[in-house]
């Protein structure tokens, strides 16, 4: 068994050049598979990725749609919800009050204010 070892060794140094070029080519050729491998699946991915891109702005377009004919809906005289209420469902705020808030007693003593202009 000894001398079977010595054998191997010995063949095998004087043949190492071939031995590491077969081990280096036997590795480049395994990294080429595997990098074949991930280019595909990383080619079904990008497929993947834009069909979700195309479904998700088309399921947004339709819910924009929905929503507007909802408020469209809300704005009609015997709607079964409000606008106020539809706001508050999809987080929107109350629009502002378009009059100016009275200020508080006493504010301004008796004096009137001159109005600014700015020219």
């Amino acid at each position: 068994m000894e001398a079977a070892l010595r054998g191997i060794r010995a063949k095998l140094t004087e043949h190492r050049e071939k031995v590491i070029s077969g081990l280096l080519l036997g590795s480049a050729v395994a990294l080429g598979w595997k990098s074949s491998e991930q280019q595909r699946e990383i080619q079904s991915l990008l497929a993947e990725k834009s069909s979700l891109r195309a479904t998700n702005a088309s399921m947004s377009a339709a819910m924009w749609a929905w929503r507007e004919e909802l408020f469209a809906l809300a704005a009609a005289p015997s709607s079964p919800i409000s606008a106020s209420r539809l706001r508050h469902i999809y987080g929107e705020e109350e629009p502002a009050p378009l009059a100016p808030a009275p200020a508080p007693p006493g504010a301004n003593d008796g004096k009137e204010e001159e109005p600014i202009s700015i020219a």
